[in-house]
């Protein structure tokens, strides 16, 4: 079951409610309630990790509503949460990639003949990440023509959806 959907509308998965206290009258001064909410799903389905991206949300949110009387205003506090699955780091088996760059290797590049040698290696010490862990490599200019002002890793999220 997919949770992409080409809606606006968010889509609400589970949903639970808890009455903490009983209608009445709490006493003045400080009060402390004590709650526990389990999360959990109906069946056979997955609890997803919480994620913002650009077309698609998961999204935890702890929803409290307390009435009070005619004459005040009932209040309302919305709290997001973030949910992580366990780590997975014990169970990653870390695949190791080596790279190397060179004028002819570059994509959307009009003129090749015109740029100047060059050599780049480098190694992803895994593309099993988990995300939690940073990102860790390796890069070494083994040679260049011409003196090099800078140089960018850039990191790249891409999105799917349907």
């Amino acid at each position: 079951e997919a949770l992409c959907y080409f809606s606006l509308q968010p889509i609400q998965i589970i949903s639970s409610t808890m009455e903490m206290v009983k209608p009445g009258k709490l006493p003045s001064g400080r009060t402390e309630i004590p709650f526990e909410f389990p999360l959990q799903m109906k069946g056979n389905k997955v609890l997803y990790e919480t994620y913002h991206g650009v077309f698609v949300n998961i999204q935890y949110t702890l929803r409290c509503d307390m009435r009070r009387s005619l004459l005040a205003k009932d209040l309302t506090k919305t709290c997001e949460f973030i949910v992580h699955s366990l780590s997975q780091k014990g169970k990653l088996l870390p695949s190791p990639v080596d790279f190397t760059i060179t004028p002819e290797t570059l994509q959307n590049v009009k003129e090749r003949a015109s740029l100047p040698k060059f050599l780049i290696r480098g190694h992803l010490n895994s593309t099993n990440c988990v995300i939690t862990q940073p990102l860790t490599g390796e890069l070494v200019v083994e040679s260049a023509e011409a003196a090099v002002k800078s140089i960018e890793l850039q990191l790249v999220r891409v999105e799917t959806c349907g």
